[in-house]
Parts: structure tokens; sequence; C-alpha cells
């Protein structure tokens, strides 16, 4: 029998930095805290993050000493304190707590749009387990499709009851999950559109936790991100 369950929560990082604990001297609120955490996972997740980056241009550079609330209107472009990343001219920030993504250039949003992300839950079933969270760290860009088909994974139709077929089987191609366009940034990691906008249009950030690790967008939106960024522009998700 499939069964679900929610996540559990990994141990705190030892050892703050330098710049968290700079952070922690500052806090006045609740929400300070939660941002010098944020600081300690970026600096504990982009150190072997960067190593793996595929070599096109100069590799971006995270900077710990950035107050990383984005918590600005996103209808209006708005200057951040300083750049969330370095070596890299344009750039795409996920903030997970907001579920929303902003396109940046240098210190300043451009671009802004909710998206959906993985819902942390866990599925274990025939001795194998899966679970559906979006990755933090930084990536890059690897490839665009336009019309992109989704080969669907074990898991999928475990989840559904399903015997699972061989990896070359038909049954696997599923035309239309992912909207009308992909932007992928690592291996079954994408950016993309969705047949159910509906799920990324709701008001409430945590309702929009709907993935299965991916970031989903709505088709128009995956479309204009399509359109702005190219193959190599850096990713960072927290």
């Amino acid at each position: 029998m499939t069964t679900t369950r929610l996540a559990t929560r990994p141990a705190a990082t030892a050892g703050p930095t330098a710049a968290v604990a700079r952070s922690l001297s500052a806090v006045g609120s609740a929400r300070a805290l939660i941002t010098a955490l944020a600081l300690l996972t970026l600096a504990t997740l982009a150190a072997p993050l960067h190593a793996q980056l595929p070599p096109v241009g100069a590799s971006p550079r995270l900077d710990l000493d950035l107050d990383l609330d984005l918590g600005v209107d996103p209808e209006i472009p708005e200057r951040i304190r300083h750049p969330l990343l370095h070596a890299a001219e344009r750039y795409i920030v996920i903030h997970l707590a907001e579920n929303r993504l902003f396109l940046m250039e240098g210190d300043r949003i451009t671009w802004s749009a909710p998206v959906g992300t993985g819902t942390g839950f866990r599925l274990e079933a025939a001795g194998r387990s899966w679970q559906f969270n979006t990755p933090r760290g930084v990536f890059r860009v690897q490839r665009k499709e336009k019309d992109p088909v989704w080969i669907k994974p074990d898991w999928a139709f475990i989840k559904e009851g399903q015997p699972v077929p061989p990896l070359d089987s038909p049954l696997r191609r599923q035309a239309g999950m992912l909207g009308t366009t992909a932007v992928y940034i690592g291996y079954e990691l994408a950016i993309h559109g969705t047949d159910k906008p509906e799920l990324v249009l709701q008001a409430d950030p945590d309702e929009r936790r709907v993935s299965h690790g991916c970031i989903r967008m709505t088709n128009e939106d995956a479309r204009a991100l399509y359109y702005l960024v190219e193959v190599g522009t850096p990713v960072l998700i927290y």
C-alpha cells in the first residue's frame, strides 16, 4: 500500500559564520531571526554547489552580508541593498518562504511572479522512498524547451497504484503536464508551466506548495521567463 507522510525537519547546522553572528546580534523580531537562519543555510549549501556549476563564464558568488528579505511590492521594480549574486548581470531568485520568483539585474528587481514549489511530503512504497522538496542552493539554466514532455518517473505510477512500465515505454511520455515552456536548472529539476494554474495563483504562499520539487508557474509567466533568461543564467533558491 502507498503511504504518504510529512517530511521531518533536518537537524540544525552548528557553527554559524561571522556573517550570521552579525545578523543575530541585530535580531529585533522573529522575522529577523528567520533571515539570519536563512543566511546560515546558504552558507552551508552554497560552497559545495558552486563547485558543481557548469563552466559558463565566471561562477556567481553569494554575498552573505545581505539582508535576504525581499518583501517588496512585486508589481513595482525595487532595489535591494546589494546584489545577491556577484559576477552575474542577470539572475533568478526563488524565495521559498514567499513562493515567488524574482528576476534580478544587480540589485534591482525587474520582474516577479508567483510560483508553486515542493510539498515537502514523503512517499514510501515497495521498499523505496521519495522526498518532494524543492532543493535550495545555487544553480544555472542548463537548457530551455518549448512544448516540453514530462517523462513520468516511477513514483508517479506507484502513487497512482499503477504498475511501473519499462523506461522506454510510451506510457512515460506525458505531454502538457509541464505547460508550454520549461527552463531546466538541474537533472529532473525545472521551472515550467502547468496544466493547473489555479494552484499557482492561490493568494497564500503556503497553499502554493503543490509540486514534487520543480518550480511551477502559470503558462504565461513561464513563457515570459523563457524569453527573459539565457542558458547559463544563475538561479538562487532559498
